[in-house]
């Protein structure tokens, strides 16, 4: 849920400051990103931050957040770590604790948040709060502690701590207050305020084209430069999704938060560096996202995918299942002290004069389903898992399928024929168990494996279905007869949380807990990092229990990208 991890992560920047505090005449309807000077690597702007800010402290996330393993674990890091440095560097030059308190004093309704170093946390906040409210603070009731000065005839007041050169100043007028933690940026914000010329982030290329592309704002927007984000060591290093390399072909990014009692809806539009045609918008999602059973824990949907695509899907989740290749290791190799023994009576069996034997090695053959795949021709793919425990109620495992649309009809046989040849080098010599039995069921006829293999496949004109579950794969057919449903788009996906996450737990714990049993509920911490799967991953799934399912369909317009994404909430 986006709002509780964009919130928090605004929260945290504001409260670790020691910054420059003013106000102003206002002016009524003037947009707050006119009075921020132009530079900076993000915007994130509000409606009303004091009951984005009140909604938050009020709400159970943010309390079993506070309680979970998954904030624990957030503490140990290192980002933490740097973090907690800064708030005390800022702390000291302020005088006063920048913590939560402090914030809800400064928290307005219409309010930004520009930020324009990320490894020094120079920012500027501005913000519309009446002068009485302003007056309580405990920024003004500390002022006779900083040297007043003057920027475009509106007077404030400095501190600056001589030991981290951290900066803190304040002044006030009227109903506009402002923080920053750069004097240069409140001075430039004072000059924009006195309706001096000057460059705001408005005048900013990659903010402008953003947010006339964007169009309305939503209760919370953020506007992201990612070209000046990829230059930031602390941005690659930190950035949880790890897609820079990704993100690279934007320029720019906009995400509008829009509240609801039932739902959360985000509007994202992500603008290219480099001219790119257009792809249609066909209506075949809507055709193959018609297939969807009730039960499905997790789907992905493309619209006219590359063969390559198809292969893949096929290969990693059905054919030949498997991680991807572990990330390089930045360690040096362990030494291991052995009192100089380094041998032992086994290794006088080795011969050290023969080659050793060549081991056969296992490969996946796609050649004949890509030439099908080719021949028939792709307008769109799904693909489907969701988890289920098995008998006996220990072990979790998880169920696939794969649809693919074609252009035309779908030959069963060579279809069938083809995953046979892509398989026979993985899974069996000399074809034993490589079969294909005729079943039926429920009035419907499919295609089964005969041996341990498990794989059924269906041909349904222009559908072909394939599973590694023929419970799953009849729950897909048996779908033929629903309406498409009205999406159009190149992409969507979902997941559903409610579904999966008592079966996700039960998985987390089996992986972190193979022959042991875990802590008893309840039991005090011990003095450790949280189990990554079973404690904190897990955690975070708790904390957002109210979310029921997340839902995201994007359309690619060539020059930017729109994605919506829909998070449900319960009651």
């Amino acid at each position: 849920m986006r709002m509780f991890i964009a919130i928090p992560a605004g929260i945290l920047l504001l409260a670790a400051t020691g910054g420059a505090l003013i106000q102003v005449s206002r002016a009524p309807g003037r947009d707050l990103a006119e009075l921020a000077p132009a530079g900076p690597l993000l915007v994130l702007q509000a409606r009303d931050f004091a009951s984005l800010l009140r909604d938050w402290n009020n709400s159970q996330e943010k309390k079993i957040w506070l309680e979970s393993d998954t904030l624990r674990a957030f503490q140990q890091s290192r980002l933490h770590l740097r973090l907690d440095e800064a708030y005390q560097e800022f702390e000291s030059a302020a005088g006063f604790s920048p913590g939560m308190s402090m914030l809800e004093q400064v928290a307005g309704d219409n309010s930004i948040l520009a930020l324009y170093d990320i490894g020094k946390l120079e920012f500027l906040y501005l913000t519309r709060l009446p002068s009485a409210r302003a007056v309580e603070s405990v920024l003004w009731s500390s002022r006779g502690n900083y040297e007043p000065r003057n920027a475009a005839g509106l007077p404030y007041f400095v501190k600056v701590d001589p030991a981290t050169r951290r900066t803190a100043a304040f002044a006030s007028t009227d109903d506009y207050l402002a923080i920053a933690t750069r004097e240069d940026l409140l001075a430039g914000a004072l000059s924009l305020i006195a309706g001096q010329t000057q460059g705001s982030v408005t005048t900013d290329a990659w903010f402008e084209q953003s947010v006339r592309a964007a169009g309305q704002a939503g209760d919370l927007r953020l506007v992201l430069n990612f070209e000046a984000l990829g230059r930031s060591p602390y941005f690659r290093s930190y950035w949880v999704q790890r897609n820079v390399a990704q993100l690279k072909q934007y320029q720019a990014g906009v995400s509008d938060i829009h509240r609801g009692a039932k739902e959360i809806r985000e509007e994202r539009v992500f603008l290219r560096s480099q001219p790119a045609a257009a792809n249609a918008a066909p209506a075949v999602l809507g055709e193959i996202l018609r297939l969807i059973p009730e039960d499905a824990g997790l789907y992905r949907a493309w619209a006219q995918p590359p063969v390559e695509t198809a292969l893949d899907l096929l290969e990693r989740k059905l054919l030949a299942p498997r991680t991807g290749p572990p990330e390089p290791s930045k360690s040096a190799p362990a030494v291991w002290l052995s009192q100089g023994i380094v041998g032992s009576e086994a290794d006088l069996e080795v011969r050290i004069d023969e080659e050793p034997p060549a081991r056969a090695t296992a490969a996946f053959a796609p050649e004949a389903l890509r030439k099908i795949l080719q021949g028939t021709g792709l307008e769109a793919a799904l693909q489907l898992q969701s988890s289920r425990v098995l008998d006996g109620n220990v072990y979790v495992t998880n169920q696939s399928a794969v649809v693919l649309l074609g252009s035309a009809d779908w030959d069963g046989s060579a279809a069938r024929a083809a995953l046979l040849d892509a398989v026979e080098g993985l899974w069996t010599a000399s074809r034993l168990g490589l079969r294909w039995a005729e079943r039926r069921r429920n009035a419907q006829e499919y295609h089964e494996l005969d041996g341990l293999a498990r794989l059924a496949v269906a041909a349904r004109g222009r559908l072909l279905f394939v599973s590694d579950s023929a419970d799953a794969l009849l729950a897909l057919v048996e779908r033929l007869s629903s309406p498409a449903l009205p999406v159009t788009g190149t992409y969507a996906a979902g997941f559903r949380h409610a579904r999966e996450r008592v079966n996700f737990e039960k998985m987390m714990r089996l992986i972190d807990y193979p022959s042991v049993q875990p802590p008893a509920p309840g039991a005090s911490p011990e003095a450790r990092a949280p189990h990554f799967f079973s404690e904190n991953l897990a955690g975070l799934s708790r904390a957002l229990a109210r979310v029921e399912s997340a839902s995201i369909v994007a359309q690619d317009a060539g020059p930017l990208v729109k994605q919506t994404v829909t998070y449900r909430l319960s009651q």
